[in-house]
């Protein structure tokens, strides 16, 4: 009997101890995991819709991120390989309209050999792939322009349409119905891309600037996109309002935008809303 007792009490020693040591295994790995998940500072950084590439230049300057110019060059040295939504953008394009507006956490001090400017892009592009649906592809595609058209389109749209969706669609129900009867778009946010002012309506001398920007003097989009657009603005591209307008300005009172199916009608707009 006190054999027994004594092989039962050896035992129970065995398996206690086994689990202290298990339990001991046990919380020494949990604690070592979560001490090793340690969070790097970060940076938060926010991306207007409508702003170019400069303008994004001149901001991550401004919080002392990077200088203007090495962002500027990283974003035309960029390696786009990995981006095959972007395969059918020029070659010789850099990545103006595809820096998708939003707000970015990133790190506040960079790894060694790393390059914030390549991190900022990288995060602004996997951003842009993910809310370009494959859906939205396969209408872009229907409705006969590849997507560099559209964003092109789409950054013309975001400088003339304000913010209100509908709008929005129906500006670009105009800007189709333009190219559908091979009219000039007459756009004076690609003339101000050109001649890098910001007028809110382009002078008779502006109109003559010599640049394929200048969609007063060249008939059809430009050849490329002369901002980034948001999402909003590349879905007015992609399902545009169908109508008949061909004329439109902005209400300079109300920055909400007045539409003509004629010119006289729309000269007699300029008459009531520009003078």
């Amino acid at each position: 009997m006190a054999k027994k007792i004594l092989i039962v009490m050896l035992l129970a020693l065995v398996l206690t101890g086994a689990f202290g040591l298990y339990t001991a295994i046990k919380y020494s790995r949990s604690e070592k995991k979560d001490t090793s998940v340690t969070k790097a500072p970060q940076t938060t950084i926010t991306f207007p819709e409508g702003w170019d590439n400069k303008d994004v230049a001149a901001y991550l300057q401004e919080k002392g991120i990077a200088t203007s110019t090495a962002f500027l060059a990283a974003q035309k040295s960029f390696n786009i390989s990995d981006y095959p939504l972007l395969a059918q953008k020029p070659k010789n394009a850099d990545l103006e309209g595809f820096i998708f507006p939003d707000t970015y956490f990133i790190p506040t001090n960079p790894a060694a050999g790393q390059d914030i400017n390549k991190i900022i892009i990288q995060k602004a592009l996997d951003n842009f792939e993910q809310k370009i649906t494959p859906q939205m592809q396969k209408d872009a595609a229907s409705g006969g322009m590849d997507l560099f058209e559209i964003i092109t389109l789409a950054s013309i749209i975001e400088k003339e349409g304000g913010g209100n969706q509908a709008e929005k669609k129906t500006i670009a129900g105009v800007f189709y119905n333009r190219l559908n009867i091979k009219m000039a778009l007459e756009s004076d946010a690609t003339v101000n891309f050109a001649t890098g002012k910001n007028s809110f309506q382009s002078s008779l001398n502006d109109t003559q600037t010599d640049s394929p920007y200048n969609t007063y003097k060249f008939r059809g989009l430009p050849p490329g996109p002369i901002c980034n657009p948001g999402l909003n603005s590349i879905l007015a591209a992609i399902y545009p309002e169908k109508n008949d307008y061909l004329y439109f300005l902005t209400n300079p009172k109300t920055g909400q935008a007045v539409f003509a199916k004629t010119y006289e009608e729309h000269l007699t707009n300029k008459q009531k809303y520009l003078r």
